[in-house]
């Protein structure tokens, strides 16, 4: 009869041959990146320190000053994922503001008017080009605004152009750094919550620009289904596991399996006009 441990190694090896199959059909269509930028973000996370929980990564946002979470834009349970960060910080004394990648800073003004309540959803939809300029599906980045709504927390863009240009990609991170630092000073007592996508994260990335612009804020990053993370912990324990700690201020959720999140961007690829490099 097979251990315990035997097993999990058969179910993960049968999960990672379903996610290659899945990244062979991406690669049909996409030309596969040579991007340093991506290696430098895929080389950053391999190993995680020890197993953690929800409710330790709870006790880690109401700590910090700013927090980042990645997202995996296809893929719904990342934005469900900052909805939910948004209610657990709703309960604090602080306000919130959150940045979401998935407007640009000339959107600002459609984003006043809709916080105003002088514009609808759908208004803000039509206004910012949501399908052409992002080109990922409006429902869940929608819920997420409801939900920000909800708890008076204030939305700006973070994004600049071009978004489907690797070789410009760190001038997005300097944009965003510099953006958040703007917002921060007009928003001194507020705590931050930035939504981008997640090879952003990299230590050296998005990060390591925020911590030069914001030196006196803590700024926690919030990584969610990291391949490499999730593998190694199915390698290393039976159980499911809802948390890692990859370090002091990096943590990294599991909401989705590898082959739910590849099957998110196969379909997303088969409806994109943008089939092409992005981060």
């Amino acid at each position: 009869m097979a251990t315990t441990a035997t097993a999990r190694a058969r179910q993960v090896a049968t999960e990672q041959q379903a996610v290659a199959t899945v990244e062979r059909e991406i690669r049909s269509t996409l030309r596969p990146s040579r991007s340093r930028y991506l290696r430098e973000y895929q080389d950053a996370f391999r190993r995680y320190e020890t197993v953690s929980s929800l409710s330790s990564i709870g006790t880690a946002l109401r700590q910090a000053d700013v927090v980042l979470i990645g997202d995996y834009h296809s893929l719904e349970s990342c934005q469900h994922f900052a909805a939910d960060v948004l209610s657990i910080l709703a309960d604090q004394e602080r306000p919130l503001v959150i940045g979401l990648e998935a407007f640009y800073t000339s959107d600002q003004p459609a984003l006043n008017s809709w916080c105003a309540g002088s514009l609808s959803l759908d208004g803000l939809r039509d206004k910012v080009r949501f399908e052409q300029e992002w080109g990922y599906e409006w429902q869940p980045y929608s819920a997420l605004l409801r939900t920000a709504r909800e708890h008076n927390a204030s939305v700006f863009g973070l994004d600049c152009r071009p978004r489907y240009d690797l070789r410009r990609v760190r001038m997005r991170d300097r944009h965003a750094a510099q953006r958040a630092s703007g917002v921060r000073g007009k928003h001194p007592e507020s705590r931050l919550l930035l939504l981008v996508g997640e090879s952003h994260l990299a230590p050296q990335h998005l990060p390591a620009l925020l911590r030069q612009h914001l030196p006196g804020d803590r700024v926690l990053t919030v990584l969610q289904n990291v391949d490499a993370l999730y593998w190694q912990a199915g390698a290393e324990t039976a159980d499911d596991v809802e948390a890692v700690r990859v370090a002091d201020d990096i943590f990294c959720v599991f909401n989705a399996t590898p082959l739910e999140k590849y099957e998110s961007y196969r379909q997303y690829l088969e409806q994109s006009d943008h089939a092409g490099e992005r981060a």
